[in-house]
């Protein structure tokens, strides 16, 4: 009986046990509860983020002169490339020159076999002698004859006769002498003389060689002043203008540059390239950019002096469509949001036309989000043209102010 009720207690135990354990667990499993501040209190531990100034990079908006440049390359050409031939048929006697050679104007380049051409010329001369000494002894009868009909010894026929021998002899005095200069000018044409200052190009013949007035001798190129010829792609054409300024290297001499200006556009795009040329003239009078070399080019596609501007990284688009219009602008440890108005943007600095003034400083770069009136603590400030500094260097009161 006792062993029983032993079991009987020990079963209602049990069962409480279980009971219990279904009641209470789900308590335990529950969120604490959620406790509720006051406004603005601060829970155990934490901190207000908001309040915590944000790091940021600053451009001191300057005014400079604004130049956007556009690289490309090209090569050099002569402004005037001349093929030098013969005027007459013959066989190249000697020459006098080499490629890359410079030239004077009038300089004897090569010469022809001469040798019938000066015969020619002898027997032009000696018939101008024999001309003129006909001349003389018809002068010499006139003279004669005059005085006899002074005296009527002769009739007036005799006189006319007398006189017209005399015209007759200087009219082949005339013609020998044409004769003689025809000849002299053939034999000029067997001399190949340098048209203008310049370097010889391409030599195409060779002494002892037969030519024509078809043949070219040689390629003068004048370099006095030189074309350079830049490949523009489609996409820069409607960067480029006649007028603009252009500064001009080659590998030869990388520390001299040359400046010249867009001379020439050509009016359809060649090739596969889908290029535009354009010529730039330079002046060269030390003969030192030579046809057929390569050069490097920055052409000024835009220029503006006194020009308020600041970094491209410190442009915003506030109301996200697609356009810059405002920036971050510090003042007393303080970001504002300013709205601008750009003029000229190029890959690293933009114009300001309005909403920015000179001295103003620009976030460039944050650490963490920035809004309108959030602190900030400036890491360092970068102005135009001047090496970047942390604030507190002696750098800071540049120009009279603080950045």
């Amino acid at each position: 009986m006792k062993r029983l009720a032993g079991i009987l207690v020990f079963l209602t135990v049990l069962v409480a046990g279980i009971a219990g354990v279904f009641i209470w667990l789900p308590k335990f499993l529950e969120e604490p509860s959620v406790v509720r501040l006051p406004q603005g209190a601060s829970g155990p531990g934490r901190g207000a983020a908001s309040d915590l100034p944000v790091s940021v990079r600053t451009f001191k908006a300057s005014r400079i002169e604004f130049t956007d440049i556009l690289p490309v390359m090209g090569s050099v050409r002569g402004t005037r490339e001349v093929d030098l031939k013969f005027e007459t048929d013959g066989t190249i006697r000697e020459m006098n020159f080499r490629e890359g050679d410079l030239v004077a104007k009038g300089d004897t380049l090569a010469a022809l076999d001469d040798r019938e051409a000066r015969l020619r010329v002898d027997y032009a001369d000696s018939k101008v002698e024999t001309a003129l000494a006909q001349l003389r002894l018809a002068e010499q009868r006139l003279s004669v004859n005059e005085d006899l009909f002074s005296i009527g010894a002769i009739i007036e026929a005799k006189l006319r006769e007398a006189e017209i021998e005399a015209e007759q002899a200087e009219t082949q005095v005339v013609t020998a002498r044409r004769e003689r200069a025809l000849a002299a000018n053939e034999l000029g044409k067997l001399v190949l003389r340098a048209p203008m200052d310049g370097v010889i190009g391409t030599r195409e013949a060779e002494v002892g060689e037969v030519v024509n007035p078809q043949k070219i001798v040689a390629t003068l190129i004048e370099i006095s002043q030189v074309d350079v010829e830049l490949g523009i792609i489609e996409r820069d054409i409607e960067r480029i203008r006649l007028g603009q300024r252009v500064k001009v290297q080659v590998d030869s001499l990388p520390a001299t540059p040359f400046e010249g200006r867009i001379d020439n556009l050509a009016p359809l795009i060649e090739g596969k390239s889908r290029t535009l040329t354009a010529k730039v003239r330079v002046a060269n009078p030390r003969g030192q950019l030579l046809p057929g070399m390569f050069a490097r080019a920055e052409i000024a596609v835009f220029e503006k002096p006194d020009t308020l501007v600041v970094p491209v990284a410190a442009l915003r688009d506030a109301d996200s469509d697609g356009k810059f219009d405002s920036v971050f602008a510090v003042e007393n440890d303080t970001a504002w949001a300013k709205p601008i108005t750009l003029g000229y943007v190029t890959t690293d600095y933009a114009e300001i036309l309005e909403g920015v003034q000179e001295g103003n400083q620009v976030v460039t770069e944050a650490r963490g989000e920035l809004s309108d009136g959030a602190p900030v603590s400036l890491i360092e400030v970068e102005e135009a043209g001047i090496e970047r500094a942390e604030p507190g260097s002696p750098s800071e009161t540049r120009d009279g102010g603080e950045r």
